[in-house]
C-alpha cells in the first residue's frame, strides 16, 4: 500500500505492519490504524495514522531516562496479547518546540506496541509520571 504523508512524501506500508489501536490514541480516538516510521540515525520515530496525515513524534521513554519504570495492567497485557516482552516497543511522544531545548516528552502516557500481534495502546498513568519531561540535555546520557 502506498501512503501519502505531509512529513514523509509517499512511503511504501506491507499490511504486516500496520499496528492497531482498538481504542485509538487518547484525542484521536477515531484513529485506529497506524505505522511507525523510522529514521536511521535518528532518535525520534514517528507513529503515522494511515486512515489520516496525522503524525507524531515518538521516542523510546528509556533513552531519556534510565530510571523510568511502570508497570503493563494485566488488562492491557490480555487486550495486546503480550506473551514475552521481547515482543513489544514502548514509546512515549514527544512535543518538538520552536526551541529545540524545550523539547519534551510525555512520560504520563506510554504507547505500548507488541509487535507480535500488531496491537497498541496508549495507557494513561497516574501523576507520579511527568506531563512534560524535558528531554534536550538528558537524551544519550
Amino acid at each position: 500500500m502506498k501512503l501519502s504523508t505531509k512529513y514523509f512524501g509517499e512511503i511504501n506500508i506491507d499490511d504486516s505492519e500496520i499496528i492497531n489501536f482498538e481504542d485509538g490514541i487518547p484525542g484521536f480516538e477515531y484513529l485506529h490504524k497506524f505505522v511507525v516510521v523510522k529514521q536511521e540515525d535518528m532518535i525520534i520515530d514517528w507513529i503515522q495514522s494511515i486512515e489520516e496525515d496525522i503524525t507524531f513524534p515518538i521516542i523510546n521513554p528509556f533513552l531519556s531516562n534510565k530510571e523510568y519504570e511502570f508497570k503493563i495492567p494485566d488488562n492491557t497485557i490480555k487486550k495486546l496479547e503480550i506473551e514475552k516482552h521481547e515482543d513489544i516497543h514502548i514509546y512515549t511522544m514527544v512535543t518538538i518546540p520552536e526551541n529545540i531545548e524545550e523539547m519534551r516528552t510525555n512520560l504520563q502516557a506510554p504507547i505500548i506496541i507488541n509487535n507480535k500481534s500488531k496491537k497498541g495502546k496508549q495507557l494513561i498513568l497516574d501523576e507520579r509520571y511527568p506531563l512534560r519531561y524535558m528531554i534536550f540535555e538528558k537524551v544519550g546520557e
